[in-house]
């Protein structure tokens, strides 16, 4: 039986392309042959609709690989009751729970993110490997590093229930330490991660920069698991030797196994992310509502998402038809409303928050310390860069200084971009924080 299946597999192979057979075939699993009827068992909570079209293909693939007759009948695997979560863990749920929206046949990678997808999807195939551990994704904010994730997670889960997977925000992993320190519970919820866990996804580590106590923490169950051989992925804005006060210990930890980054998509790309969502969607576009789209949001994959969405609900609204001026009339909606977002409060926080500097002190007059300085210029260039403030309204905004201050402070931080591409990141990770 598993022999005539193996067979059946290997002719099926070469009828279909690679990644169709990889997502849907590759562990497929036979239960039983019996007068000629074979019950082939897909993954639980799969859709047996994605599989029904090729039920005669794989027929003739059979009679051909093992020169008898098959009728193929599809079942759905049954899922053994999950595990409960543990109580301290309860309040977290929301943001522990997979979406099944994000998988990897909706994901398109393009050139820019082709090495992240292929290493999620080795990892999400064989997470037992440690061919890739840790797996350390890192890009801006909008890119798919949460998406992969997910992915990963949806896909391990599908194709063997008995894995234990656990996704949680880098944020929600910190609350959750402090909350169980204050409960007098960090040995339940450190035992619970080294033994409970077979993959775990962390997401957004930038978060934990300067948080030592839950640095430290994470470094011992990081190190159970690593050694235990269970899988660790972990998404950041930066590299690890970039995000700011992160110990030189997890630094180490985190570059042992491979590193991979998301770059913003170009605009073939972006093209493909939109017919991809489209279809998703059931809706239909002119070629040149694509290439309009494309070629105006270049931002991120979240706005070309939103694009759609937009799109859809304006033309159930008015009941229309997509066509460009409607794509227009959309974009000149979204950007707006971007920018509108952005004012130098906003800019003053984010820039606050990064350089743990108090936003009095880069409002203050004079010059202060040198790290004070810095900081004053990358908001001062991030301020002209966003909004419409003149240069003389910026320098007063900032401790009432000149505007020819401005000026060189400008001059200087685009010296710095052009000149270091570790700087250069860094605003451009500032640039997503701000519009997020």
């Amino acid at each position: 039986m598993q022999t005539h299946w193996q067979n059946t597999l290997n002719e099926l192979q070469g009828k279909i392309d690679p990644f169709t057979f990889t997502q849907l075939f590759s562990k497929l699993k036979i239960a039983s042959l019996l007068n000629n009827e074979a019950t082939i068992l897909i993954p639980a909570n799969s859709d047996i609709k994605e599989f029904t079209p090729y039920k005669v293909l794989i027929e003739v693939c059979w009679k051909e690989a093992n020169q008898t007759p098959v009728q193929i009948i599809f079942k759905a695997k049954t899922l053994p009751a999950p595990n409960p979560l543990p109580d301290f863990i309860q309040e977290f749920i929301q943001s522990t729970e997979l979406k099944e929206v994000f998988r990897f046949e909706n994901f398109v990678p393009g050139d820019k993110a082709e090495l992240a997808f292929n290493a999620a999807f080795s990892v999400a195939e064989n997470p037992e490997s440690n061919k890739y551990n840790p797996l350390f994704i890192y890009g801006e904010s909008g890119l798919g590093k949460t998406h992969l994730l997910h992915a990963i997670g949806n896909y391990i889960k599908e194709n063997d229930a008995s894995k234990r997977v656990l996704y949680i925000t880098a944020y929600d992993f910190q609350q959750l330490y402090l909350k169980n320190l204050r409960d007098q519970r960090i040995s339940e919820m450190s035992t619970y991660f080294r033994t409970e866990i077979d993959v775990l996804l962390i997401d957004d580590i930038q978060n934990w920069s300067g948080k030592d106590e839950t640095q430290n923490e994470f470094f011992h169950i990081f190190n159970t698991l690593h050694q235990s051989g269970k899988q660790i992925v972990l998404t950041s804005d930066a590299p690890a030797g970039e995000v700011k006060s992160l110990s030189d210990r997890l630094v180490s930890r985190f570059s042992g196994g491979l590193t991979v980054d998301i770059q913003p998509p170009n605009q073939d790309t972006r093209e493909a992310i939109l017919r991809k969502k489209a279809e998703e969607a059931h809706i239909e576009l002119e070629d040149e509502v694509f290439s309009y789209l494309a070629e105006t949001i270049e931002s991120n994959v979240r706005l070309l998402e939103a694009a759609i969405t937009k799109l859809t609900i304006q033309s159930s609204v008015l009941n229309q038809d997509i066509n460009l001026n409607l794509a227009r009339k959309m974009v000149a909606e979204i950007i707006p409303t971007i920018r509108k977002r952005v004012n130098m409060d906003s800019i003053l926080s984010v820039v606050s928050k990064h350089f743990e500097i108090p936003e009095s002190k880069l409002l203050a007059p004079g010059r202060g310390t040198k790290e004070v300085a810095h900081a004053r210029q990358v908001a001062m260039y991030l301020v002209k860069e966003f909004t419409t403030f003149s240069l003389k309204t910026i320098g007063i905004r900032f401790g009432g200084k000149d505007h020819s201050t401005v000026v060189y402070a400008n001059k200087n931080i685009q010296k710095n971009i052009e000149d270091d591409p570790v700087f250069k990141r860094l605003i451009e990770n500032l640039k997503s924080e701000i519009l997020s």
